[in-house]
């Protein structure tokens, strides 16, 4: 499995295989710098697109989470977020790497998802 990194303008994602890091770089963020987990601790990804004038975000869900309580989060609430980058607008060199990011991580949680039922 190739890396899928995504530039946020507070931090990066970066998947390989079943692990993610969180970097965050930036000089007010509070929480932990380098968050590193397991694709298996997943519940959800939410991602909102970076539009031509309009931030966006990738937020990791972690199990036992609601993913619907993100769906109307601010931006200012993702920048505290240690489990979320911020996405710029105008400045997003590639948003194919938000988007490749996303579809990974939602089909490998999927494939988690059907093998957990199928052990039921």
């Amino acid at each position: 499995m190739k890396e899928i990194a995504v530039q946020g303008m507070n931090g990066e994602m970066v998947v390989e295989g079943d692990k993610i890091t969180v970097k965050h770089t930036g000089p007010l963020f509070l929480g932990k710098r380098k968050v590193v987990l397991d694709i298996h601790s997943l519940q959800a990804v939410v991602y909102k697109k970076a539009h031509l004038l309009i931030n966006g975000f990738l937020k990791l869900v972690p199990k036992g989470d609601n993913p619907m309580l993100y769906q109307t989060a601010t931006l200012h609430q993702m920048g505290k977020d240690e489990l979320a980058i911020i996405l710029r607008a105008f400045e997003n060199t590639n948003p194919q790497d938000a988007e490749d990011f996303y579809t990974y991580v939602v089909g490998r949680l999927d494939q988690i998802k059907a093998a957990e039922n199928n052990h039921l």
